[in-house]
């Protein structure tokens, strides 16, 4: 009965370690993306997009990342990069509404009007739902 109690507390001791680690990291995480953020606004974009693709690294399914990383990338007029970086976000986080909305952005720049109208109009009904 002892060791069944014993082993009942150590796993319970490595949940608690384990759900500790996965939550510096987030944090961990998110001061990257504000950092990130105030690199942009001092228009320091590629400082902004080292920082965004370290944190990726270390945490590749961080959709805010990616979608931070895309509006970036448009901003520095780079359609293709800023795509694929909001794609990536949308499939981790479809009701993100700013990577639509910055996905009409893009395909409205590369001339793609259907895509644009599509991205706008799932940008609206999200809006609608808020």
């Amino acid at each position: 009965m002892l060791i069944m109690i014993l082993c009942a507390s150590f796993v319970v001791l490595l949940t608690s370690v384990g759900f500790y680690i996965y939550l510096k990291r987030q944090h961990h995480s998110l001061s990257y993306l504000q950092m990130a953020g105030e690199y942009v606004q001092q228009g320091k974009y590629d400082d902004a997009i080292h920082l965004l693709k370290e944190t990726l690294r270390n945490n590749p399914h961080i959709a805010e990342a990616h979608a931070a990383l895309g509006m970036i990338y448009n901003k520095k007029d780079l359609p293709d990069e800023s795509l694929q970086e909001l794609k990536i976000a949308l499939t981790m986080k479809p009701d993100l509404i700013s990577i639509y909305q910055e996905m009409y952005k893009v395909y409205k720049k590369k001339g793609m009007e259907e895509e644009a109208q599509k991205a706008l109009g799932s940008y609206e009904k999200l809006k609608g739902n808020e």
